[in-house]
């Protein structure tokens, strides 16, 4: 189980790490994206979406502990609605290091060379204007899915294994629609959390959350 604060990082997202940059040094791009998931169930197969917004940015190091490349996603957790209780597909992934921006942007750019800044920035800019650009999100790379024993506690959180509850794909599709708001209508106790005021429509550390000590919570 997992602590309130645990819980908020799971749920929504937000732009980390942005690094300064001015004029022709600093290059930037973003792009939406519709994510399904599909779920198949003795009552047939269910669907839950989420709309993130991905960015990608990069400017010239300046000392040697600063990075020329950073992204990040804002959004908030897919819910699907299962006749056991709401599945909630959070924002975080099961490896260290890891993002969901960034295995969506490769699955939907698959040419995109790994590691390569100015590509993928270059991939995320190019994505940016395409609408109805579609791919699957591979097993490898589904993020981390939560249910609660109770809703109205989120200490009761508990990390699930996707195959076990029939998580059959994730889809993926650039898209022109809002970022998805509203998560707390599913949680109550969220619009009274301290700190919640996401709105989907800034960028800001609103739930920073180190990977480790989230997977650790869910032991």
């Amino acid at each position: 189980m997992m602590a309130r604060r645990g819980a908020l990082g799971l749920l929504a997202g937000s732009i980390a790490g942005l690094l300064g940059g001015c004029g022709w040094l600093f290059k930037s791009g973003s792009y939406r994206f519709r994510m399904t998931v599909e779920v198949e169930t003795p009552e047939g197969v269910r669907t839950g979406s989420s709309v993130y917004e991905a960015m990608a940015s990069k400017s010239p190091a300046l000392t040697s502990q600063e990075h020329e490349g950073s992204g990040g996603l804002r959004g908030e957790a897919v819910v699907v609605d299962l006749p056991g209780g709401p599945l909630f597909v959070t924002l975080k992934m099961p490896v260290a290091g890891e993002t969901l921006d960034g295995a969506a942007t490769l699955a939907l750019a698959p040419d995109t060379r790994r590691g390569d800044v100015d590509a993928y920035v270059a991939a995320v800019d190019r994505l940016g204007g395409t609408v109805g650009a579609k791919a699957e999100l591979p097993r490898k790379d589904w993020p981390l899915m939560v249910r609660f024993g109770d809703l109205g506690d989120p200490a009761s959180a508990q990390e699930v294994n996707p195959d076990a509850i029939g998580v059959k794909r994730i889809v993926l599709e650039t898209t022109g629609d809002a970022v998805t708001t509203g998560i707390e209508k599913w949680l109550a106790w969220l619009s009274a959390a301290e700190n919640f005021h996401y709105n989907g429509t800034a960028y800001g550390d609103l739930y920073p959350l180190p990977v480790d000590a989230f997977r650790s919570g869910l032991r």
